[in-house]
């Protein structure tokens, strides 16, 4: 549900706490651009220099366009006197996070250099519909919660956030809620033989094992191997913390491989109850993935499983006999999805 409010005088002191920084924030940003292009020129007079100063202009335009959009968001939001009100269910989050990296030249000075920058975007779905919010407040949420939000329609500023329990219910029925979630956890783990299923989803696990340890093996290890080639093995007395990262990853390539054995020699599955507590989306750059959080830990699943849950589901959860790791997940439904 969502309903159009006036702002209140508490909504007008927020607007103006946020507003009153950013419009001073240009001012202090114009000066250290200042100071740091005059330092890193040569001589002082950075002007001189026209790489110098078309690299200034186009970063003061575009630094300070985003300011000024930010100072009318809030401007806009202070005269139009409204915010929206949203009053619903918790159906989804997400986290974003991108990382961009930037290079630039030094002009006459033949200098280059490289920075990198990460951004974070926290989202809520309420009734099926997205809404940005900030990251102190992306803590409080979790899927299934009743929420009610108010936010500034320009400048998109949460105003006011009130978040419920998930598993609210009357009293009565929420101790017998509880009480059937600690039988239906404290009931007898299920041991299943494996199908030719369960097999292939365990070698699927165990590449996807192999394949991080060669990410962080395979680099480390050809860094050293070029010292030794080049006769500059003295270099590596300097950098012996390096050789402990491969050496760990083979450590623990040994000890997967040996439980990946074990798993396929006796070949049977645990079934071990759970409870859905919460789940989000996580996605960096072009990757994502799907995170639920249950009584027994936190695991990965794929689109076609994340669907399927819900929290307070009750779920079982199969691992290999002689294994850590989720092969497959018996959902409320009854209905087996394999996590690999």
């Amino acid at each position: 549900m969502k309903e159009k409010l006036p702002l209140n005088e508490q909504d007008i002191k927020k607007l103006w706490k946020h507003l009153l920084p950013t419009v001073l924030f240009p001012f202090l940003a114009a000066g250290m651009f200042y100071a740091f292009f005059s330092i890193s020129s040569k001589g002082g007079n950075f002007l001189q220099d026209g790489i110098s100063l078309y690299m200034l202009v186009g970063f003061s335009v575009f630094f300070f366009g985003v300011i000024a959009y930010m100072i009318w968001g809030y401007a806009i939001d202070l005269r139009s006197g409204f915010k929206y009100r949203i009053a619903g269910k918790i159906t989804d989050k997400k986290l974003s996070v991108h990382t961009s990296t930037t290079h630039s030249s030094g002009g006459k000075t033949g200098t280059s250099s490289s920075s990198s920058s990460t951004t974070r975007h926290y989202y809520v779905d309420i009734d099926g519909m997205q809404y940005s919010i900030e990251g102190n407040h992306y803590g409080k949420l979790q899927v299934g919660a009743p929420i009610v939000i108010e936010k500034a329609p320009k400048s998109n500023l949460t105003l006011f956030l009130e978040v419920g329990n998930a598993d609210e219910l009357p009293l009565g029925k929420s101790t017998e809620a509880d009480d059937d979630k600690r039988k239906f956890l404290s009931s007898t783990p299920i041991k299943v033989y494996f199908t030719q299923d369960d097999f292939n989803a365990l070698k699927r696990g165990f590449g996807a094992q192999v394949k991080f340890r060669l990410i962080w093996f395979l680099p480390i290890m050809l860094i050293a191997l070029s010292f030794v080639a080049s006769g500059m093995q003295v270099f590596l007395v300097f950098l012996f913390p390096l050789v402990f990262v491969p050496a760990y990853q083979l450590w623990k390539f040994s000890r997967e491989l040996k439980q990946y054995n074990s798993s396929k020699q006796f070949a049977y599955k645990v079934g071990i109850p759970a409870i859905v507590q919460d789940k989000s989306n996580y996605s960096h750059n072009s990757s994502r993935s799907n995170h639920v959080r249950t009584s027994q830990g936190t695991i990965t699943v794929n689109d076609q499983l994340y669907g399927k849950l819900n929290v307070g589901d009750k779920i079982i959860l199969y691992k290999p006999g002689k294994g850590k790791q989720v092969l497959s997940v018996i959902t409320a439904a009854n209905e087996e999805i394999y996590v690999m």
